[in-house]
């Protein structure tokens, strides 16, 4: 029978202790995801590199002040959504002239209809933004990573039911922000 890897909390123990390649170790088993976030939001090979090594760093200097080491990979994650949203947000929009703008490949959908989808994408994209940070969480999770409740349950080391009650609440949240809003 194979030993069982270490948890986060004791890699981090362990890092604290003197063990400085548990951070390493840490950092290995957790690269994947944070490199997959990274490319799913900026869309950029040419940047992954960078934003990884600040989101390192952000990670190593922060290390210090995290209370609950056992959720060491939402607080990494959350610092990855951060950095990546932070960065996109000091881009400019890309405006292309309506001379340049081309037909659907689908006839049946306008260029209008396309603008409009793309706003629609936008405010729903600014309404998460608003919502409290455990309903952002399981919003972005469910719906932008495809993880069942479970799956996030598992993530967050919560009840299946909380992180359902969480979906729930949350797409209430949304629906009553797009009320007031006007957009429904």
């Amino acid at each position: 029978m194979e030993p069982k890897p270490p948890s986060d909390a004791d890699l981090i123990d362990e890092y604290f202790n003197g063990n400085r390649t548990a951070l390493s170790q840490l950092w290995l088993r957790y690269d994947p995801m944070v490199y997959g976030i990274v490319l799913s939001m900026v869309k950029r090979y040419d940047l992954a590199d960078d934003l990884r090594q600040e989101i390192f760093l952000k990670m190593y200097r922060g290390l210090s002040s995290l209370r609950e080491r056992d959720k060491f990979a939402c607080w990494l994650k959350t610092i990855t959504y951060n950095t990546c949203k932070t960065w996109l947000s000091t881009q400019p929009q890309e405006h292309v002239p309506l001379e340049e703008l081309k037909e659907s490949e689908h006839p049946s959908v306008s260029i209008a209809d396309e603008v409009e989808r793309k706003q629609h994408r936008t405010l729903l994209g600014q309404m998460i933004d608003e919502l409290p940070f455990d309903y952002r969480l399981v919003i972005n999770l469910h719906y932008f990573e495809g993880q069942t409740a479970a799956q996030i349950a598992e993530f967050l080391s919560l009840p299946e039911s909380t992180v359902k009650w969480r979906i729930h609440k949350a797409r209430e949240m949304l629906q009553e922000k797009a009320k007031v809003n006007g957009y429904v």
